[in-house]
């Protein structure tokens, strides 16, 4: 029994262990693709701000944890031409898509990162704030 409980307890630090170096690993990927950019706005556009808020949120987690240069907010497709000059990239939820086309010209002329995301791709994101700043760090 104590073989079992010593076997186990090793088992647990070697889980934590691992844990730490994909922690310091994910910083230092992080680090690396936020050198020399500047505060990157970003808008995620839904159809209601639902799911865009939950892109967003885990956004605004990973660049806390990581103190990368991100800040994010989010809206409904549609009430978002007011305030798209304020932001440096724009993400597209997958059910605002078919949107891209119209939304990319006024993008283009000022000069904005337009980014469109799939289902499962778009899930992933807003499940995991290290991969989310990891994307938006990589497209820009």
């Amino acid at each position: 029994m104590i073989e079992a409980e010593a076997k186990t307890a090793t088992e647990e630090a070697v889980v934590v262990a691992e844990a730490q170096l994909d922690a310091k690993t994910e910083k230092k990927v992080i680090e690396s693709l936020a050198k020399g950019k500047e505060n990157i706005n970003v808008l995620v556009l839904c159809a209601g701000a639902g799911t865009s808020a939950m892109l967003a949120n885990a956004l605004k987690e990973g660049a806390e944890k990581y103190d990368a240069p991100i800040t994010a907010d989010a809206g409904a497709y549609g009430s978002h031409y007011e305030i798209m000059s304020d932001y440096d990239v724009i993400v597209l939820a997958p059910q605002v898509n078919s949107y891209y086309d119209d939304i990319k010209k006024d993008t283009d002329n000022l000069g904005i990162k337009l980014l469109a995301t799939k289902g499962a791709e778009y899930i992933a994101l807003t499940r995991d704030p290290e991969k989310a700043i990891e994307y938006i760090l990589s497209e820009v």
